[in-house]
Order: structure tokens, then C-alpha cells, then sequence
């Protein structure tokens, strides 16, 4: 479901911008009584060409223009759009935790082993060492001991700052590691769990929870994993990986912190890591083949068959690790004090100041073990079959996919409709993103068939992405950049943090879709998102546009970027060696386009003059907001004048409406600077300050009625009779006055207060938000290309109803 219930009540209070020069004067109840109905606006329909069809009521629409708005690839961006608001399940064991709340879901297998090697399973058993919990806070919501849970991160071997870091004494451990984002974490022991709520858990539903053993006389402290869940970490070089295990504290209240750290180089430990598949094929070849013989397996389940022997046959490693780096105590005021309390005693004023001195150098032991499990896992790196991936939708009863396949079919022809598929019929789902923090998500689809990669944004679903969508406030586009200078591009500070949270995550597994040996030049890219999605698409789309798929960061910076092609090293040498002579520039699609529905605005002018700039350089092939007509989110953002705020689109608007029984058979659709000269409802006018006397105004209609024949000649009756017409006139003309008509008196651009009073109608009302969701698009996405599609009903052609 994309927005529901409270969700949407919230989204409500994220709408800015009912300008302020004549709302505040006014209550609600008055502004609504004085405007019509919202959005009343009639869609014009594409001119009519070569390839269109008419329907009853005289519209026409071009299904396919070239070059510009193209519908198959508008149709085939929704289902994708919308089919990102559906999560892989939270106990997929795919999935890669990260220290910092980014999260990865593996979704294809084929995908996967494209990128890594193989998994290592970590069992925790047990920690020992702990020491006492020291926030009052956390001890009264959790208990007095620590709350341990081990986090474990494979760091490969060509980050060699990450290599340094491990070598030290003090550090972070994992929140400090720069490259490794392949990071797992057992369950909390939480300390305030005994081993007797541990049985009783493991009475009522079977499983024991983890508990705390509190530090008695002679005894440390320790955490038991007695029913302990395996958690995996993914290995992109084995034979060169080390293991770096972090003892955390975790809290109920903040974001808790690191006890202390190990590593150990997973060869070590794990000698099998170096076996090739011919070497593990040997090893099990014998039970393999002998299944395959007796027909129970087919031969091109070898793979799977592999993988499943290995982690049935090969034994795991079980050992105590000692803690041998910690961080650097925070706060000394403590053993500052008793330093200089002992120094005094012995040596009063100066061995005092000695002894504060020493106090405040003093870094105390690295205490603690971890007693785990390791399993080394190997990914079979023969080939692997796709299944196809089925796009249907984010609510239950909407199907996209066959939505598009019959608008393709009725286009060119069933026999001609399946060569004519965007992602051919290899379409997988490779990899779902996300972060905790800040709400940003995100799933990539490829098709190597048809050289396709699809990234999609999700849109607002979650109390956190609301948080993210209520500023106003704008940072500077590039990170450094002046943010008072009024040339600087500035966006959405919320959506900027949501896209930076993933940004660096996201394209280096974006640069792992295309498979070893082939190139990213050679492969389309589509950028699309629905709502908040829609937004952090666009932000994407004018990254990628502008500096490429640069993986050395985040989004742009002024600072250097670092070796963009560090993290996927391995992807670029044979077996990890080192890289000769790596890319000079980050890589960039053979082409690259956005569609997207329901976005908000994301910047302000001077952004979108440069997102402008960078399609006219051709970085950018295509970029289209598609607007359900009454949709209220794709006209926030607002401008704020008291503010000196902005806010703009970019690309061009495109709008659909839903059917209604007066226009169900109808087809309509208008595209922005390709179907007419009108303006865009959705964008508003740069100057929203005009001449009170200006054509349209209050003032200048009621000039006109007073202009008239002026001749003296005329007898006094006449002139009566003028006069009393003209004040009945006048009495008519002021009856009918709006709120955009006292607006323009002050000065104020009518078009912009009439679509300022429709937003405040539609919060009202309610209209806008309803026709901002799934099921309002998918039933306006159809009406724009002849099909009745509404959720949980056959998808029926309009004429066929006629």
C-alpha cells in the first residue's frame, strides 16, 4: 500500500506555501467559499499524427511521439515505479546489514554471484568480559550491564585504509571503516534478560532469547546466545578478506557504541576459501553425480546442488577472539580526578597536576572475547538462470505488467509486442536498498537480453519518509558550495540527505549489474520513482547526468572524489590483482532517461537551469514528471517570497486524469512544449508580482466598464440612464470578486493566487492527496492509453465498452 490512514493525515502537514501575502488574513472557511472547483483545468489532448486514433468525443492522442514523450516507456517506468514500495522480507537471510543504517537485499541469485564469491556464516555463541553499563538512562530502560551485540564486517584487501585502521590500537572498530559495506550483526543480549526469561521465552514459543550474566565475585560479566540465528557477510575476495569482529553496546535510546574490536584473515581459519569450483566439485563429485545418474537432480541443477552440499559437508570454524583494539575514552573527568586525588597524596600541589596529567592520558586495558562460528559458503560462479520477474504493483489488485503488454499488443500487434518489450523477458530484480535513518529506498532491475538497467525510487510509505518530505529548506546542490550566493543550485535539504544516505552504496552495485567483461556504456539506463521517489530519482538522474556513475562518493562535493572503482576492485583484475591502469572518469550509460509520477519539486531555479543544461549537453536523454491532474504533492514544495525560497520543476510536465463516467471513453493526455503553447498548471510563474492595473485584474475590469462615450452633449436623462447602468454593472462585476481578485489589487500574479487557493481547497477536501495514489494513477495511466484499469478489475479496452 503506498499511503494510508494517519500516513496521509500527516502528509497533509507537510504542505507548504499557501503564500503568505493574502492566507493570513483570511480563515480557512472563507477561502474555500470563494474559489471553484478545484483544478478544473481541461486537458488538452496531443495533436493529432500519423499514428492516432479517435475516440468519441473528438480527442486524440499520439501514443508514441518521436522524439519526445514516449508512453510504452512511461507505462513500463509506472509498474517498476510503484513495484519499488514493496520490501523483501525482513528475515531474508540476503540481506547486508551496514553500521551506519544502510541496508541491501539481494534479490537475484544471478545478480549476487556477479558480485561476490561467496557468504561467511556467523554463529554467535557468547561474550565474555563485559563491562558495567555507564548511561543511567540506558541502565534504567535496559539494565546495568552492557546490551552486547556483535557486528562483523569483511574487509577486503584493496582498501588498504581500512587495512591501516584494523592495525591500530584505538578506533571505532566498524563505524569507523571507510569501504567496507558488507557488514552483518547477531541479536542483542539485552541485559536486563536473565537465563530464566531465556527459558521461559524458549517454553512459550520455543526459541530461548539471548541473555546477560551479570559480573559476580571473581566472574566477568557475559552475554549467551543459547538458540543463536546465524547472520551472513558477503566476500568479494576470500583468499584476501579479513574478518573484523566489533563488540557493541547496544542502546534502547541513541545509536549505542563500540566496546572494542578483532580481526582475522579469513584464510586462517577457513582454509577452504581458496577452493575453486573444480576443487569443490571434486570434493563432493561423488554423492553430485551419483544424483544426477539416478535422475533424482537434472544436470543443470549442478549449482544449486554444489551449494547445498557445501554448506551441508564442510565444517565450521568455532573460536574464542580477543579483543585487541577500543575506542578512546570520551569523557576522563573521572579518572582525572582520582590521578590528581593519588598524586597529591604522594606529593601534594605537584604530584596532584602529575597526576591529572597522567589521568588524562590514561586509555585503560582493551578487555573483552568473542566466542563464534564461522562457515566459509561459496557462491557457484556457473551460469544461472533468470526467471522473469513479474511487475505488478504496490497494492494488492493493481497488475502494471499486464496493463503494459496489452497496451503494446493493442499498439503494434500481439505477434510484434513481445520483441517490443522494454526488458525482453529476463527482467530481474537485482538488488532493494535502503536506510534507516532517512527513510531513502531504492530497487535496480537489469535485463542483459536487452542491455536495460532500471533504477527505481521508492516513495513516501513510512513515518519516517514524512519527516523527510515537511522542509522547506535548501542546501546547495553541491556539498561546499556557497549557499548565500543566488547563482548557486540549491535543493530540498530533506531529499538530499535521503538520496546522499545511499547514494555511494547504490552506484557501486549499480556499476555490478553489468556482468565482467561487458561495458556500462553499452547499456541503457531508466531513472524513475513515485513521489518522494520521484524526487530522489531526479537528484539521481542530475548526478549521473552530469559527473557519471561516480562511486567515489556520495552526490556531488566540491572536495576530490576518491578512486570511484575502489569498491568493486575485484570486478576489475583477474582474482583481485592489483589494477594497472584503472578508468580515468566514472562510467556512463549508453543512454539516460527519467520518468516519474507524482514527484514534488526538488530545487530551486538555478538548479533546475542546470539539470536543463546537462540535457542539452545530451547527458541527460529524457526527463518527464508524470501528473495525475489533481495530484496535490507534485505542486509542493512551495515557493515562499518572505523566505526567499524557490522552487521549480524539472523537465517537462506531463498530465493524465482519471476517468469519470463522463470521460471514461475517452484518451487524453498533454504533454509539456510537445502538445501546445499553454502553460503548465503544475509550474509556477517566475514573476509572481504584477501590475495591479494589468489585463485579468479586479482594477483593470473595473476600468473597463467606466470607459465609455464621454460626450457632454448628452441630455441628463441619458446620462442618468448611463450612470445607473454602469453602477449595476460595477454592483455585478464586484459580487462576483475572489480572493485572486483582491490579490491582484495588491499587486499579486492572479494565476499564481488562483493555484495557491486550489492547494489550500485541495487539503481541504482532501482530492489532492487521494489523486496521489497508486490506484488514481493506474486508473489515469490506462484512461491515457484506451484501457479501464481500476485495482481488482479485469483491464478492459475503452472501445470495447463503447
Amino acid at each position: 500500500m503506498v499511503m494510508c490512514g494517519k500516513q496521509a493525515i500527516l502528509l497533509v502537514v507537510a504542505f507548504h506555501g499557501v503564500t503568505d501575502a493574502f492566507v493570513q488574513s483570511s480563515s480557512r472557511q472563507r477561502i474555500v467559499g470563494q474559489i471553484k472547483p478545484l483544478f478544473s483545468m481541461e486537458i488538452i489532448s496531443t495533436p493529432e499524427e500519423a499514428d492516432t486514433d479517435d475516440d468519441e468525443e473528438g480527442l486524440t492522442t499520439v501514443e508514441n511521439p518521436t522524439p519526445g514523450f514516449d508512453t510504452d516507456t512511461a507505462l513500463f517506468c509506472a509498474g517498476l515505479a510503484f513495484d519499488a514500495y514493496v520490501e523483501p522480507p525482513a528475515d531474508s537471510s540476503r540481506w547486508e546489514r551496514g553500521s551506519k543504517g544502510m541496508n541491501v537485499a539481494f534479490s537475484s541469485s544471478a545478480f549476487t554471484k556477479n558480485l561476490y564469491q561467496g557468504m561467511v556464516e556467523v554463529t554467535p555463541v557468547k561474550c565474555s568480559g563485559l563491562p558495567d553499563e555507564d548511561d543511567n538512562v540506558e541502565a534504567a530502560l535496559s539494565g546495568r550491564g552492557v546490551d552486547a551485540k556483535i557486528m562483523v564486517a569483511a574487509v577486503e584487501g584493496k582498501w588498504k585504509e581500512d587495512v591501516e585502521l584494523l592495525k591500530k590500537e584505538y578506533h571505532e572498530g566498524i563505524s569507523d571503516l571507510t569501504g567496507a559495506a558488507h557488514i552483518g550483526q547477531s541479536s542483542t543480549a539485552w541485559s536486563n534478560v536473565n537465563e530464566r526469561k531465556s527459558n521461559n521465552a524458549k517454553k512459550e514459543s520455543g526459541k530461548a532469547l539471548p541473555y546477560h550474566i551479570p559480573k559476580s565475585w571473581g566472574k566477568d560479566a557475559q552475554a549467551v546466545w543459547p538458540d543463536p540465528e546465524p547472520f551472513y557477510v558477503y566476500v568479494q575476495d576470500p583468499a584476501n578478506c579479513l574478518l573484523l569482529f566489533t563488540l557493541f553496546d547496544d542502546d534502547v535510546i541513541g545509536e549505542g557504541s563500540a566496546l572494542g574490536s578483532t580481526y582475522i584473515a579469513l584464510k586462517e581459519v577457513l582454509p577452504q576459501v581458496k577452493m575453486t569450483k573444480e576443487e569443490v566439485v571434486n570434493k563432493l563429485k561423488t554423492s553430485v553425480l551419483k544424483r544426477i545418474q539416478s535422475g533424482e537432480i537434472s544436470a543443470d541443477q549442478i549449482d544449486e546442488e554444489i551449494s547445498r552440499a557445501v554448506n551441508r559437508d564442510i565444517e565450521p570454524w568455532q573460536g574464542e577472539l580477543k579483543l585487541t583494539s577500543k575506542p578512546r575514552i570520551k569523557n576522563k573527568n573521572g579518572q582525572i580526578t582520582m590521578g590528581a586525588a593519588a598524586g597529591g597524596m604522594v606529593a601534594g600541589p605537584v604530584g596532584a597536576a602529575v597526576g591529572a596529567a597522567l589521568g588524562s592520558l590514561y586509555e585503560g586495558q582493551v578487555k573483552g572475547r568473542i566466542e563464534a562460528k564461522l562457515r566459509y559458503l561459496p557462491i557457484p560462479q556457473g551460469s544461472m538462470a533468470r526467471n522473469t520477474y513479474e511487475v505488478l504493483g504496490g497494492m494488492p489488485g493493481i497488475n502494471w505488467g499486464e496493463l503494459y503488454e496489452k497496451h503494446l499488443a493493442r499498439r503494434i500487434g500481439e505477434d510484434k509486442a513481445q520483441n517490443a518489450l522494454h526488458a525482453g523477458k529476463d527482467l530481474e530484480l537485482c538488488f532493494f536498498i535502503n536506510h534507516d535513518e532517512t527513510g531513502g529506498c531504492c530497487s535496480v532491475y537489469r535485463s542483459l537480453e536487452k542491455n536495460l538497467i532500471v533504477v527505481s525510487f521508492r516513495g513516501t510509505c513510512e513515518i519516517v519518509d514524512l519527516i523527510t518530505d515537511t522542509s522547506i529548506a535548501q542546501n546547495p546542490w553541491v556539498q561546499g558550495e556557497d549557499p548565500e550566493d543566488e547563482t548557486t543550485s540549491k535543493v530540498h535539504v530533506g531529499f538530499r540527505k535521503s538520496m546522499n544516505s545511499i547514494s555511494r552504496r547504490l552506484k557501486e552495485l549499480v556499476l555490478a549489474t553489468v556482468p565482467r567483461g561487458e561495458n556500462m556504456a553499452d547499456y541503457d539506463m531508466l531513472v524513475t520513482g513515485h513521489s518522494l521517489g520521484g524526487a530522489l530519482a531526479t537528484l539521481f538522474t542530475a548526478d549521473i547526468g552530469e559527473f557519471g556513475i561516480d562511486a567515489g562518493r556520495a552526490l556531488p562535493q566540491t572536495e576530490a572524489s576518491d578512486d570511484w572503482w575502489k569498491a568493486i576492485t575485484s570486478r576489475f583484475g583477474d582474482k583481485g590483482e592489483e589494477i594497472v591502469a584503472p578508468p580515468k572518469s566514472p562510467p556512463r550509460p549508453k543512454s539516460l532517461r527519467c520518468y516519474t509520477f507524482g514527484s514534488p519539486r526538488v530545487g530551486n531555479r538555478a538548479f533546475t537551469k542546470r539539470f536543463d543544461e546537462i540535457m542539452k549537453q545530451g547527458n541527460i536523454d529524457e526527463a518527464y514528471r508524470i501528473v495525475n491532474n489533481k495530484d496535490i504533492v507534485a505542486r509542493v514544495p512551495r515557493s515562499m517570497v518572505t523566505l526567499n525560497v524557490d522552487y521549480d520543476h524539472c523537465g517537462k510536465t506531463v498530465l493524465v486524469e482519471q476517468p469519470t463516467e463522463e470521460n471514461e471513453l475517452s484518451r487524453t493526455l498533454w504533454v509539456e512544449g510537445e502538445t501546445d503553447d499553454t502553460l503548465c498548471e503544475v509550474r509556477d510563474s517566475e514573476n509572481r508580482m504584477s501590475n495591479p492595473t494589468s489585463e485579468g485584474g479586479l482594477i483593470y475590469d473595473l476600468m473597463s466598464l467606466t470607459k465609455g462615450d464621454e460626450d457632454s452633449s448628452v441630455e441628463a436623462e441619458q446620462s442618468l440612464n448611463k450612470i445607473g447602468s454602469l453602477a449595476a454593472k460595477l454592483q455585478e462585476r464586484l459580487s462576483k470578486v475572489t480572493v485572486s481578485d483582491v490579490a491582484s489589487v495588491i499587486g499579486i500574479d492572479k494565476n499564481f493566487s488562483e493555484r495557491e487557493v486550489k492547494i489550500v481547497q485541495s487539503l481541504v477536501e482532501g482530492d489532492g492527496l487521494a489523486n496521489h495514489m497508486e490506484d488514481s494513477y493506474y486508473a489515469a495511466m490506462g484512461r491515457a492509453v484506451g484501457f479501464r484499469a481500476s485495482v481488482d478489475e479485469e483491464i478492459v479496452e475503452t472501445e470495447k465498452l463503447a
